[in-house]
């Protein structure tokens, strides 16, 4: 009998000792992975972002940042009401005269200073960075540009044909001046933040904040529109106007992800507008509307919203119903 051990004798096989899977392991790689998230619920994605409180803190600092900026416009209107910059300069009470630029700029930049506020209310109180600009946490800009060569020529085409048919009764040639050209310039430079500013602060904005709390998109699209019809002094007809606008741009928000296309179609129709202003001194008086006006702009706002809502779908493969969606929800929020 031989005294030699065989070393086989002892060896174990490696898969005797594998340690076991733990069970947590073994539950996750077993679930579906987590489905991304459409842009109201963009908040959820994060445990930090996703506490119930987030929207209410987002929204303080969100008004305190409006306020903040808003400051320096009164103490500017108040400077130039003396008229240290001359009289072209002294802002009207109603600040409604098309023909004063600074009543264009305190109107329109009391507006545009909400785009920072609503920014950094997201980013300061909701703790979500970009997350307000788009499911990609950032603004699309090809989007944009694309949604443009479509809108823009619309509204120029609408808006200037019924100033073109049907002029109004105070129609005049502004002169070639210094003041003038600080008009447009005004215009140009303010109108596209002052509709972003709309959009960011009163789509994008409660979208989210109610996105946190609901799943359903409709109660951060509907609940706005009261707030936003008041910040517009027209009658019944002019606010069913206003009303149709903030819902088809809040329909549009949730399909397409983002603000961009709101923005675009915002700015296509208000830009057009302004810059026929100073063609009539009483174009930016609020007050009643030709119920007949609602024949043109009805079917134009919502004719736009479902090209650009088709446009989208098709662009990104989706159903007419499914929202273009971003990144998942981490796991615990």
């Amino acid at each position: 009998m031989s005294n030699r051990t065989d070393p086989q004798a002892f060896s174990v096989h490696p898969s005797a000792e594998a340690p076991p899977i733990p069970a947590a392991r073994a539950v996750s790689a077993a679930e579906p992975a987590p489905r991304p998230l459409p842009y109201h619920r963009l908040l959820r994605r994060s445990p930090r972002s996703a506490r119930w409180w987030r929207p209410l803190c987002a929204l303080l600092v969100a008004v305190g940042m409006w306020v903040a900026g808003f400051i320096p416009l009164l103490i500017l209107g108040i400077v130039a009401a003396t008229g240290i910059f001359g009289t072209a300069w002294i802002p009207t009470e109603e600040l409604t005269d098309p023909s004063n630029p600074m009543d264009l700029l305190l109107l329109l930049g009391s507006i545009a200073v909400m785009l920072p506020a609503a920014l950094l209310g997201m980013r300061w109180g909701g703790g979500a960075g970009g997350a307000l600009h788009s499911v990609q946490s950032r603004v699309r800009w090809g989007l944009m540009l694309r949604a443009a060569a479509i809108a823009l020529p619309v509204f120029a085409v609408v808006n200037a044909g019924s100033f073109v048919l049907d002029p109004p009764a105070d129609f005049a040639w502004p002169a070639a001046s210094p003041i003038t050209l600080a008009l447009y310039a005004i215009i140009i430079l303010l109108v596209p933040l002052q509709c972003a500013a709309e959009e960011y602060a009163f789509r994008g904005l409660p979208m989210q904040m109610f996105g946190v709390w609901l799943r359903s998109p409709l109660w951060g699209i509907l609940i706005p529109v009261p707030f936003f019809m008041l910040g517009h002094g027209y009658d019944w007809a002019g606010q069913i106007d206003i009303a149709v606008f903030a819902i088809c741009m809040g329909l549009l928000t949730w399909k397409s992800g983002g603000l961009e296309l709101a923005v675009v179609v915002h700015t296509a129709n208000n830009l057009v507008l302004f810059l026929l202003a100073p063609l009539s001194r009483t174009s930016l008086e609020q007050g009643a509307v030709d119920p007949r006006v609602l024949l043109v702009t009805l079917p134009t706002t919502i004719g736009i919203t479902a090209v650009l809502w088709v446009w989208v779908s098709r662009r990104y493969g989706l159903r007419l119903l499914e929202p273009v969606r971003g990144a998942a929800a981490l796991r615990g929020s």
